[in-house]
């Protein structure tokens, strides 16, 4: 006797409808038919409960749902969220942080490693489908690997990246591997060791060049060698090109924003920094790389290309085609990097409010999304200012 059941499973309108077809073979042909339907029902119902329900747990169901992304009310979609998993950090950037440092949260204020993969479950949920991990730094996080394992468990297909100063970056290269955590975007300010002591404030230069070859040689992630624009990165420019110029990186090179600690003087800008390349060689644009907030080039060198990204949110506003979201540390959504205005989601989620809560203010915060950020000084003609975000240094944002 063979036993044919089907079984169709409907998740609502949200959910496509999903038929499942399984049979089971029970030889009972020499049975009674009275002992054969007793059978079926000792064995083979309980038999179909279990296999219905070890297909649901392994069921992943965000493959079948259909989800509109988050949209702003300027028409963009919201499909990118970024993480700040911790304020903390082993360095001391001048453009970062104060000398003396700054106050870090306390530990109950900082989101546990459950909260961040439910949070990031929530945002999958509603239609981000890129997640950047960001601190301070990251893998100074305790269980960050268990952030992750969390998060590709539930959401398998997301991308997830992470921006590092690249110091611990060896004790994880396996992991992340093995997590398919391809893109990594590596933060490196200066070639010579006395400029990364004098910007960093601590000397780790020797571990971060080690550490981006280890990354390399796994030829396995997408390398990406993050630089803020500073006066002395024009003494370094061919140091950086000579170095990388074999290398299987892009070089991106970032407009440093103004921050309430900084003096903010007239600043080096993108313009400065194209001038500059173009004396060390030719330097063609490359519109088809083009990303959201990065200008591309193929620098042509000593017959090597290298790729080199120019980020320039200061000469050079991309607010029109922003598709990020932030969520800090302390579980308040940013929807504007240099906007005052927060969110809180810790506190309806441990005052137990349910997904809808969440969701409700999520939604609400996208559509007051503003158009674009409002410097209140243009630090690149020599004015003297202070950045609007004053409630929070970059570390506790999450660049």
């Amino acid at each position: 006797m063979i036993i044919h059941r089907k079984e169709y499973f409907f998740f609502g309108s949200d959910f496509t409808e999903i038929k499942i077809l399984y049979s089971i073979e029970i030889c009972t042909l020499h049975l009674p038919l009275e002992n054969a339907v007793n059978f079926k029902i000792a064995v083979v119902s309980p038999c179909i409960i279990i296999i219905k329900r070890l297909f649901m747990e392994n069921l992943n169901i965000n493959k079948f749902r259909k989800i509109a992304p988050l949209t702003d009310g300027f028409a963009r979609k919201l499909d990118y969220l970024r993480v700040s998993i911790t304020d903390k950090c082993n360095l001391r950037c001048n453009y970062c942080m104060p000398a003396e440092g700054v106050e870090f949260l306390k530990h109950d204020e900082v989101l546990r490693n459950e909260e961040f993969i439910y949070f990031i479950d929530i945002f999958a949920n509603l239609g981000v489908r890129k997640v950047r991990f960001t601190g301070g730094e990251p893998l100074l996080r305790k269980g960050f690997t268990d952030i992750l394992t969390g998060t590709r468990d539930k959401h398998p297909d997301i991308e997830l990246c992470i921006t590092t100063n690249g110091i611990l970056l060896d004790e994880v290269l396996d992991d992340l591997k093995r997590l398919n955590v391809r893109k990594l975007n590596i933060s490196l300010d200066s070639m010579s060791r006395q400029g990364f002591l004098q910007i960093a404030r601590r000397d780790y230069f020797d571990r971060v060049i080690s550490n981006i070859e280890k990354t390399l040689e796994m030829d396995f992630f997408d390398v990406k060698i993050n630089s803020v624009l500073h006066h002395d990165i024009l003494k370094e420019l061919n140091d950086f090109i000579e170095y990388f110029k074999n290398r299987n990186v892009t070089l991106r090179f970032i407009e440093k924003m103004p921050f309430p600690h900084l003096d903010n003087q007239k600043e080096l800008n993108s313009d400065d920094l194209t001038a500059a390349l173009e004396k060390i060689g030719r330097i063609e644009r490359n519109n088809k790389e083009d990303t959201r907030v990065a200008v591309m080039y193929d620098l042509i060198y000593r017959n090597n290309k290298i790729k080199i990204g120019i980020i320039p949110p200061m000469t050079h506003c991309f607010c029109s085609q922003c598709n990020r979201l932030r969520l800090t540390c302390d579980g308040f959504l940013r929807t504007c990097l240099h906007s005052d205005t927060e969110y809180d989601l810790k506190t309806p989620y441990r005052m137990d409010m349910g997904d809808e809560a969440v969701e409700k203010i999520i939604k609400q915060a996208v559509l007051e999304k503003p158009k674009k950020h409002n410097f209140e000084c243009d630090i690149y003609s020599g004015n003297v200012c202070s950045s609007i975000t004053k409630n929070r240094t970059m570390s506790k944002i999450g660049g």
